[in-house]
């Protein structure tokens, strides 16, 4: 995904409600069908706009929306990053593990139980991440501070046991799995006909938090080691 921006806007009242109801149009569509999946014209239409430039006006092209998205549901998830880590500060556990994967993995289960909107941000937020054309530095200017700060923690907490990149890999590989999963649970919420069984949500994220945890520090296997 592009990092180019849409230009600035100054709008009326009006002009902010038809933009926020783009943006509502744009994540639970792009929720259900990702990223690509509907096209700015079928987004234009769903959000109830008769002008077929108001999306254009508003975001610009298609990288410009899905910034908005990010940044519409980055926000109250930095604020809950950004308190349980002064927690971590306050109580001394900056370099607990399963402290810093709690900082990670506690925002995002919380926040897809307030409604169907924050659920679609979350599964807007995994399809984003799951681009491949999206280069790491792209990632980092998405993330908020808090969580560069853990994840940088737990990289140096990982690289005494093995080599830096190899701990690179797996972080990026489990943060990134636990939001599929997080995703994956937004999505059967919304699911009228779903037959999957469901946990409690407090016990899928405690669930999650345990095996992050433990996949990060686990030892790296001797077939590992020979192919390092």
């Amino acid at each position: 995904m592009s990092t180019s921006r849409a230009p600035e806007r100054r709008s009326s009242p009006r002009g902010v409600e038809n933009r926020e109801r783009i943006l509502d149009a744009a994540e639970r569509l792009m929720a259900e069908r990702g990223i690509d999946g509907p096209s700015l014209n079928e987004i234009n239409t769903a959000a109830g706009q008769r002008n077929t430039a108001a999306l254009h006006y508003h975001f610009g092209r298609r990288d410009g929306l899905v910034r908005a998205i990010l940044q519409r549901h980055g926000r109250p998830l930095q604020e809950r990053h950004d308190a349980l880590y002064a927690e971590l500060a306050r109580t001394g556990r900056l370099r607990d593990v399963r402290g810093l994967v709690e900082v990670i993995v506690l925002p995002v289960a919380e926040y897809l139980a307030l409604g169907p909107s924050q659920r679609a941000g979350i599964r807007v937020w995994a399809a984003t991440l799951d681009q491949p054309e999206l280069a790491i530095e792209e990632i980092q200017t998405l993330v908020d501070p808090a969580l560069t700060r853990v994840s940088r923690t737990l990289l140096e907490i990982m690289a005494h046991d093995m080599p830096r990149d190899l701990a690179v890999e797996r972080l990026v590989s489990m943060v990134r799995g636990a939001l599929y999963i997080l995703a994956d649970r937004a999505a059967l919420e919304d699911a009228p006909a779903a037959r999957r069984p469901v946990l409690a949500l407090p016990l899928v994220a405690a669930n999650l938090v345990d095996m992050v945890s433990a996949a990060l520090v686990a030892p790296v296997g001797e077939p590992a080691r020979r192919l390092l």
